[in-house]
């Protein structure tokens, strides 16, 4: 086997040494970021099934509550997601409740009512159902229309709030 003379073999040492200025410079990969926390969220549901939300049965589910006859109940639930966990592990929320009749008179206002205080945080992503329950009690001469349930929740723990909203029909 016979090696390259001395005048190749400088050229192509010098060839070697010029490869690496010819590729082109390229930034450097990003570092990592985490994943953006899931965000706090609420839902309400308005249902005249309670049961169905207190104790549910495979293939069985609450419905909303669409349009309710005047004298009739109804319960309004207020179920979270993706709390803010302090060093126990558990949830600090609270919720604000306002209800308001067709005419916009307020039948429920209620402030700061407990929907998990001080309980264990469900896993991220798992809905759950809240403490309050709501009970409206429709009179047989309430007005007709659109009834509305607003839920404002606050997370104690790092400050979020989220809001709902559901309605229903009284005829």
């Amino acid at each position: 086997m016979k090696l390259l003379n001395p005048r190749h073999r400088n050229l192509f040492a010098a060839a070697l040494l010029l490869v690496p200025a010819a590729i082109p410079k390229t930034k450097p990969a990003p570092t990592a970021t985490p994943a953006a926390p899931e965000k706090f969220d609420i839902r309400v549901l308005i249902t005249t099934e309670p049961e169905k939300v207190l104790h549910p049965k495979k293939g069985s589910t609450a419905q909303p509550a669409t349009t309710v006859p005047r004298g009739h109940l109804v319960f309004g639930f207020v179920f979270f997601k993706d709390c803010q966990a302090d060093t126990k592990k558990n949830c600090n929320l609270d919720v604000d409740v306002q209800g308001l009749t067709p005419t916009g008179a307020v039948f429920k206002n209620e402030k700061g009512a407990n929907l998990w205080r001080n309980k264990q945080a469900p896993h991220t992503g798992f809905i759950q159902l809240g403490a309050p329950n709501i009970k409206i009690q429709l009179e047989p001469n309430d007005p007709v229309g659109t009834y509305r349930l607003i839920a404002v929740a606050h997370d104690r723990n790092n400050g979020a709030e989220a809001r709902a909203e559901a309605s229903f029909e009284v005829k």
